[in-house]
């Protein structure tokens, strides 16, 4: 069906999935994974601006955690758990950015919306829970009507 019926020089074809595919287009895709792969592989290893957003987002951690640590009866656990977790998903986004710079979006949000827990935990919590609670009410009345 793929060849030329007997007449000459055979082209030969891969089935792959029921599909018959040229090797050429076999090995272009491979040297695509391949580069994709070392370019990846540099990304990781270029990690220069990664870690100063580490180094700010552990500072801001720090300061978080101090009154706990000095035993201040000023602490609200729920907003320090917020806190972390912000501080956290901004660092792992951080890392991802290595790869794929669009990371870098998600991570200085994360960051940037943990910022003010850091300032005045008690009012920004609240602030932060009325804003949850208001969008997930607007969420609920548009898909139950």
């Amino acid at each position: 069906m793929y060849g030329n019926n007997g007449n000459g020089s055979r082209q030969s074809y891969v089935l792959i999935g029921g599909y018959p595919v040229k090797p050429i287009y076999l090995v272009i895709f491979g040297v695509i994974v391949f580069g994709l792969l070392i370019y990846l592989l540099l990304r990781f290893f270029n990690i220069g601006l990664t870690m100063h957003f580490s180094a700010f987002a552990g500072v801001l951690l720090l300061i978080a955690n101090l009154r706990e640590l000095l035993g201040t009866g000023y602490t609200q656990r729920e907003s320090t758990a917020l806190l972390n977790v912000l501080l956290g998903a901004g660092l792992i986004c951080a890392w991802l950015a290595q790869f794929f710079v669009l990371f870098w979006l998600p991570a200085l949000l994360a960051v940037g919306v943990a910022t003010p827990l850091v300032l005045n935990r008690s009012g920004v919590y609240t602030v932060y829970l009325t804003m949850a609670q208001q969008a997930i009410d607007r969420v609920r009345r548009t898909l139950v009507r």
